[in-house]
């Protein structure tokens, strides 16, 4: 099938405009080879134009963001092979039956909507280069008989225009731009479980849990993003961990990277409970006794060698559990990024609420988004606009989601409400005696495997 192929050193100095040496060395080319290993002529035609052409490379857009189109434009590639179809064959009904195979990949709406734009530009590319084909039109009222019919479309990004291609096989699904994706309370439960169901771990040993609610824990508690998690090392999670013998003291994880945005390269801390923290420290001590020897300072670890697992690793780590679990089509949509949107969320909710109780504001809103930046490090207040509605939604009396400064730990939360919820369904009689009571025993066992539960259970 086709596949990219990507030179890791080539000789571009006739080309490259930055001298420095770490850009160069760093300026990967990707090819896309087809079936047999023939070179794809027209496909890495259009990575070079969207590359800069033929006669710049690595300026704008830079070299890595070409490899990241080539693997998902081979994404298309292998697609039209297997259907046996060229590029300039491609029709409507071939683009919806696109759409069908990557949900079947079960990757989210967005990722689906990227791969079918990028798509669609290089269909337009090649029906410019051959308008005889009459492949592809903008005009809906186009008296030729044109196979694809796709829109142009506009939107504003702070002061630019940007212009991007659609496609109706993109109805129905979740605009890349139109929200945030927030994981909610229930999500968030199945999220934990998932780790217990996935065929890419058929049996799932104790260092294989841990690793998993630590992996989450931070993502929810810290708000960073996949690759500043990468970076939190076993040496600041334990340096918080000095507090905890001092119950009125909460602990504060410090050093933790900004990978991203105006404060690139600064670090920022986040205040945790007790709990949570114990969750990160029960997978360190595991990590420490299974592999005494080990000299990096990761806390995220290959299960078999102690290795320290690359970012890209961990990036792809939860999709393929998640994929490999029951609840892949429930959590298609969420992604390690949604964890970085509820963290801000229900921080802006925590502010606005402490706000409120000391009394009304004509400012309020400003005052707790003003309040979060301080702990994200957002550029400014207007990059956090989007989450009031979220916030104000949450602090709403009718809300089950949780915005208070509860201590217990996200994964003791979400089984205690599993407790609740199976409570509610006996009581309801939509649960048998034994039903009722495996479940609430299932629960409780995982109850207490968490560290904290441990501890209060010796205290």
């Amino acid at each position: 099938m086709s596949k990219v192929v990507v030179a890791k050193e080539p000789d571009f100095s006739f080309l490259l405009t930055n001298r420095r040496l770490a850009d160069r060395s760093t300026c990967q080319l990707p090819l896309i080879l087809m079936k047999g290993g023939h070179f794809n002529w027209t496909a890495n035609a259009f990575l070079t134009e969207i590359g800069g052409g033929p006669k710049v490379y690595n300026v704008k857009p830079l070299a890595p963001t070409v490899v990241k189109k080539a693997y998902s434009l081979n994404i298309f590639c292998a697609f039209l092979e297997d259907e046996n179809l060229t590029i300039r064959e491609v029709d409507d009904s071939a683009l919806y039956e696109f759409v069908d195979c990557l949900k079947d990949r079960g990757v989210t709406d967005s990722t689906i909507i990227s791969h079918v734009r990028l798509a669609l530009q290089y269909i337009s590319f090649v029906s410019d280069r051959h308008p005889e084909d009459i492949l592809a039109t903008f005009e809906s009222d186009a008296t030729a008989d044109y196979k694809v019919h796709m829109e142009e479309k506009k939107f504003k990004k702070g002061h630019r225009e940007i212009t991007y291609l659609t496609h109706h096989c993109l109805e129905g699904l979740i605009h890349i731009d139109a929200g945030i994706e927030y994981i909610r309370d229930y999500e968030l439960e199945k999220w934990l479980d998932a780790i217990n169901c996935t065929t890419f771990h058929p049996e799932v040993d104790e260092f294989l849990l841990s690793r998993w609610q630590a992996f989450t824990t931070l993502l929810e508690i810290t708000g960073s993003r996949i690759t500043e998690v990468h970076k939190i090392s076993r040496s600041s999670i334990k340096k918080a961990a000095e507090s905890l013998l001092d119950p009125n003291k909460a602990p504060v994880i410090r050093d933790i990277p900004i990978m991203k945005g105006k404060y690139r390269g600064r670090t920022r801390e986040v205040r945790v409970s007790q709990d949570d923290l114990q969750i990160i420290l029960w997978h360190i001590n595991l990590i420490e006794r299974t592999f005494p020897n080990i000299t990096h300072d990761s806390i995220f670890v290959d299960s078999r060698s102690g290795a320290e697992l690359k970012a890209s690793y961990l990036k792809n780590y939860a999709k393929k559990v998640i994929n490999g679990s029951k609840y892949c089509r429930d959590l298609r949509h969420i992604t390690n990024h949604s964890f970085r949107h509820r963290f801000i969320t229900l921080t802006v909710a925590k502010e606005l609420r402490k706000l409120s109780a000391a009394g009304s504001f004509q400012n309020i809103l400003t005052v707790a988004a003003t309040a979060c930046r301080k702990i994200t490090m957002h550029a400014s207040n207007d990059t956090l606009s989007r989450y009031i509605h979220l916030a104000i939604e949450i602090n709403s009396p009718d809300s089950s989601e949780q915005s208070d400064d509860c201590q217990e730990s996200t994964p003791v939360k979400v089984r205690l409400q599993q407790i609740f919820k199976i409570a509610d369904r006996y009581k309801s009689k939509e649960m048998s005696d034994k039903d009722a009571l495996d479940s609430m025993l299932e629960t409780i066992s995982e109850l207490q495997k968490l560290p904290s539960l441990k501890t209060r259970s010796h205290s």
